[in-house]
Formats: structure tokens, sequence, C-alpha cells
């Protein structure tokens, strides 16, 4: 509480101008007359607040528009490249970086591959190259870059920039923030990666739709994003969402997390590949017979899409699987929406099947006759989208706090 500003007409007319923005970029173009009716705004005040924004570039007018009996309304638009984030992935193998404008839409993307294991200074070190690269390739934009946004898979500390262990990545206590923060002299935004996904869902896909939803990640591994009232749940300390850990089989298969019967280990890539070669036992006809010693996901995936009997269980059974632990989800949260994402969605025909047949056994399904299952539709640039809007959105939320920067203070 000792941060927040003092109540005064220069907080006011900062907050207004915050709403104006927000309007314009979520819900642009708009005429003077829309804005004034969604913030509440008196004209005259909202008239010199559009000419503050116009003059300095950040909003624009696009023409106008037709005539109900009066003056003919001009739309007014956000100014999507007044400014510019970095999206950061960081994956098992590999870096993304996308450079993004403030509607995250993505205008170059580099990768930086990296041995699987490596430790983290190594991966840190690149990536630090890699960020200076982008930006001296892209000087003229340096003086309005807001920022850099981090997607890491693990548990995250938000509020310090610290990933605090991940499980994929072997690292523990990273110290993102102060390591980048060192290099760079723009505010670092690290989160988990599925949060990131979900940040992006909210923004440009299926959550502008909905304010509770749960976004599920599946591939290597199975995570989720939580949002509640339009918000990203964290969790006390960036836990919230690990449903990969939660035990559908008390005495089911071993998890590399040290416990028995998780639903990672009962419907991620790496049980496809065994629940296949399991099933290649009782099935010698498959074509994937002669391959079972060497099979990969990618293979298994292909067999299914050629009509392969064990490839299609494989999947059917890692779908039904994960549908116990989204029915238990469901149960728990009542979630409008389920949105599916993934390296293993590209299997969706095969995974649904088993997923649908336990999603209706939810305990609402008496007061709900369809429950809304969705394949997230923003393609692959989603995780380095997220990651950008991480940035864009602490520079646009409204300016309460001492210190805060924003993109007015550009």
């Amino acid at each position: 509480m000792e941060n927040l500003r003092r109540g005064n007409k220069a907080l006011i007319k900062d907050i207004n101008r915050a709403l104006v923005l927000d309007q314009l970029r979520s819900y642009g173009p708009l005429s003077r007359t829309d804005i004034a009716k969604r913030t509440k705004l008196g004209l005259s005040t909202l008239t010199k607040i559009t000419d503050d924004l116009i003059a300095q570039g950040m909003i624009k007018e696009i023409g106008e528009g037709d005539s109900s009996g009066g003056r003919r309304p001009v739309y007014l638009e956000f100014n999507s490249n007044y400014g510019y984030a970095l999206g950061v992935k960081i994956e098992e193998r590999r870096i993304i970086l996308a450079l993004t404008n403030l509607q995250a839409e993505v205008l170059e993307k580099s990768y930086i591959d990296y041995s699987p294991g490596a430790p983290s200074d190594e991966v840190i070190g690149a990536l630090i190259q890699g960020i200076s690269k982008m930006m001296d390739k892209n000087k003229f934009l340096v003086h309005r870059w807001l920022g850099i946004g981090i997607a890491v898979s693990g548990l995250v500390d938000k509020n310090s920039g610290c990933l605090i262990f991940s499980t994929l990545l072997g690292w523990g206590e990273v110290p993102f923030r102060r390591i980048l923060q060192g290099k760079f002299p723009v505010p670092i935004i690290v989160d988990n990666d599925v949060n990131a996904y979900a940040l992006a869902e909210l923004a440009y896909g299926y959550g502008r739709e909905v304010g509770n939803f749960i976004l599920a990640t599946i591939g290597v591994g199975i995570g989720a994003g939580l949002v509640l009232d339009g918000k990203i749940f964290r969790g006390e300390f960036g836990g919230a969402g690990e449903i990969g850990h939660m035990v559908i089989y008390g005495k089911g298969n071993s998890c590399y997390c040290g416990r028995r019967g998780c639903l990672e280990a009962h419907a991620g890539e790496k049980f496809i590949v065994n629940e296949t070669k399991r099933l290649l036992t009782q099935e010698k006809d498959s074509i994937l017979y002669g391959e079972r010693s060497t099979l990969t996901f990618a293979r298994v995936l292909k067999a299914a899409e050629d009509g392969d009997c064990c490839a299609r269980q494989a999947f059917w059974t890692a779908g039904y699987n994960l549908g116990i632990g989204l029915v238990n989800l469901i149960n728990i949260m009542n979630p409008a929406t389920i949105i599916l994402a993934g390296e293993s969605m590209s299997g969706q025909e095969f995974l649904l099947c088993g997923i649908r047949e336990l999603l209706q056994t939810n305990f609402f399904t008496k007061y709900q006759e369809k429950f809304d299952l969705r394949v997230s539709a923003l393609g692959d640039d989603a995780w380095e989208r997220g990651a950008a809007i991480l940035v864009i959105n602490e520079h646009f939320r409204e300016p309460i706090y001492r210190g805060q920067r924003t993109v007015y203070s550009m």
C-alpha cells in the first residue's frame, strides 16, 4: 500500500489515458462517442486525451464512418507500431526469439539451438548473444523497445523474475531478471511458458470470449494455465497449473517426479510411444511392428494418420486418461471452457475421441448439456506472443504505483 500513488489530477489523468488505450487496443477501431460510452468519460475530457495521444503517435485517425443523422463519426485506432517487445520461449533444445509490435504480431523470429541438458549459464549466455544480435539488427527500433518477456517451463516466481525449478530443463534457482537486467536497459519479465500461452489466448484467442477457462498443454509434459475472472492464477510461488502431476492411477506408471500414476505418465508423448510398444506385443501385423525398438512420437503419429490400429489405440488411451484429469479440473474449477494446445495436439483427431468420452461425465453435466472443449487456433507463435504480452501488459496496466514505467514515459 505504501507504493501506491497519491490521488491527484495527474493520477486521474494517467488512469483515464490507460482506459482509453485499453479500449482501442482491445476493441478498436472506435469512434470518440464509442469510447465515451465504454469508459463513461465525458466527451470534452475524452477529446483532450485522444488529441494528446494522437500528438504522441500512440493512436491515429483512420477515417470516417457512416452518419446516423449528424456528423460522421471519426474512427480511432491504436498504433501497434508505436513500440516493440521481444518474446522469448526457452525449450528443451532451443531458444526462440520473436520481435513483436504492441499487438504481439511477430515481425521477426530467430532460433538458437543447444544441447539437451546444457547448464543454465551456457544457455543464458547464448540468449544474451541472440538478444544483442536482434537488437543490433533492428537498431532503428531500439529506442521504442518496451522490454523482454521470457517464457520458460517450470516453477517461476514472476515477482522476482527467478526460475525456481524446471524438471524439463534440469535447472534450479536461475535469476533470469537479475542476470539480463545487467545486460539490457529494459524491463525483464519472466513467467511459466503455459501462463504466457494463456495470456495469448486471453488477448487474441478463445479466451477473449470467456472470463474463466483452463488452457491445457499436452506434449513432452502436461501443464495448465488457470484463468479466473480474466486473470492468470499463479498460486503462492508460481506453481498453479502443474496438472501433469495430478495422480489419476494410484499404482500407475512411474513419473520422473518420483511418484506413480501421474497424469503426465499416462497421457504425455512418452506414454503414447510406450503404449504403442505394449500394443505391438499383441498386434504383430501392425506396420510399426518392425520398428518397435526405435519408435518415436512422430513415427507413431504418422502411423495413426495412416490408419494403424495400435497407434490410434495408444492416442485414444492417452486421450481417455487426459479426460480423467480434465474432469477433475472441471469439477474443482467449473470453467466455461477448456482450451487444448501443445505439440501432441498435432494428433488431435485421435486424442479427442478419448477425451470426449470422459468429459461428459463431469459433475455439472446435469446442468450443462455439453461442455465447451476447444483446440487453440493461435498456432506455434502463441508461446512467443504470450511472452511479449507479458511486457506489453505491464506497460499498459493502470499506472497506480510509484515508479511504474508505462508506455507514456517512453
